[in-house]
C-alpha cells in the first residue's frame, strides 16, 4: 500500500511511502525514497496495531514494537539538520543585503529631495539612474526573500518529521518508557520553529547539553551546578556541535543510561 504526499522534491517527483507486509513473519516493514515521508505513515501504523491488540487482546495483550536496525539513521536526520541550517542562514544572507539596499535607497531619496527643493537647479549626476537600479535591485531582493522563507518553512517541515521519526526510532529501538520518550522530546524537539531570537539548532544544542550534565552525566560527574548555568543562546557558525551532542546522547542511551531517574 503506497501513500502519496501532495509535496514534492526539488525535481518535481511527489514524495510516498509504502507499507509491505510479510505473510508468512507478519511483519510490516515501512519503505521510501525520503526519509521525512516515513514518519507519518510509520507513527499511524503503530498506532493503529497499538488499538487493534488493545481492543482484540486487551490493554496487556503481549504486543511489542521494536527497531531491529543494528543503526539508527542518524546521518540522514543529520541532513535534513544541514539543510534547514543552510536555509537560515541564507535567509538571513539575504535579508541583510535587502537592508542594505533599502538604506542605499533611503539615502538616494533624500539626496533627490534636496536637489530638487534647491532654488538654483543642479545636474542631477545619474543619480535618477542610481535611484531606478536600487529600486530594482530592492524589488529582486525582496522576491528572493520571500521564495528562501518559503524554502526554510518546507525544510522546517521536513526535519520536524525526521526529527519526531528518530524519536520513534529510539523510543522502539531501546524500549523508552513514555515518560522517557516525552523527556527526549522535550530535549530534542520536533517541533521546528525559528525566529530572530532563536532557533532550532540553538535549542535543540541547549536541550542535548542539559541532558549530558543531568539525566546523562557519567557517574563519576557532578552535573547539578552545571545545569542550572545560564547561557545567551546564539545562532552557531555550523552545525557540528549539534550533531557531536545528539549521537552522545543517542550513545549513552544505547549504553544503558536512562532519561527518568527514579526517586
Amino acid at each position: 500500500l503506497t501513500f502519496r504526499y501532495w509535496v514534492t522534491d526539488p525535481n518535481g517527483v511527489p514524495y510516498n511511502a509504502t507499507v509491505l507486509l510479510s505473510k508468512n513473519a507478519g511483519r510490516y516493514r515501512v519503505q521510501s525514497h525520503h526519509m521525512p515521508s516515513l514518519w507519518y505513515v510509520s507513527s499511524c501504523l503503530c498506532s493503529r496495531i497499538r488499538s487493534y491488540f488493545k481492543a482484540s487482546e486487551g490493554p496487556d495483550g503481549g504486543l511489542e514494537l521494536t527497531y531491529n536496525e543494528p543503526h539508527l539513521p542518524l546521518q540522514d536526520f543529520y541532513n535534513a539538520v544541514d539543510q534547514h541550517f543552510w536555509w537560515r542562514q541564507k535567509l538571513l544572507e539575504l535579508l541583510s543585503h535587502q537592508n542594505d539596499c533599502a538604506q542605499q535607497f533611503r539615502t538616494i531619496q533624500k539626496r533627490l529631495l534636496l536637489r530638487f527643493k534647491d532654488r538654483n537647479a543642479v545636474p542631477l549626476q545619474q543619480l535618477d539612474v542610481i535611484m531606478s537600479e536600487t529600486y530594482h535591485r530592492l524589488i529582486e531582493l525582496s522576491e528572493q526573500c520571500e521564495s528562501a522563507q518559503m524554502s526554510l518553512r518546507v525544510a522546517s517541515n521536513l526535519l520536524s518529521c525526521a526529527a519526531n521519526l528518530i524519536l520513534l526510532f529510539i523510543k522502539l529501538k531501546y524500549s523508552l518508557s513514555q515518560e522517557e520518550h516525552d523527556t527526549l522530546a522535550a530535549n530534542i524537539t520536533p517541533h521546528v520553529t525559528d525566529n530572530e531570537a532563536c532557533g532550532w539548532e540553538e535549542m535543540v544544542n541547549a536541550g542535548c547539553t542539559n541532558l549530558l550534565r543531568t539525566v546523562l552525566a557519567k557517574k563519576n560527574q557532578d552535573g547539578g551546578g552545571a545545569a542550572t548555568q545560564s547561557t545567551t543562546l546564539q545562532m552557531p557558525p555550523d552545525t557540528s556541535k549539534l550533531k557531536k551532542h545528539i549521537s552522545i546522547v543517542v550513545d549513552r542511551i544505547h549504553k544503558g543510561a536512562r532519561l527518568v531517574v527514579d526517586d
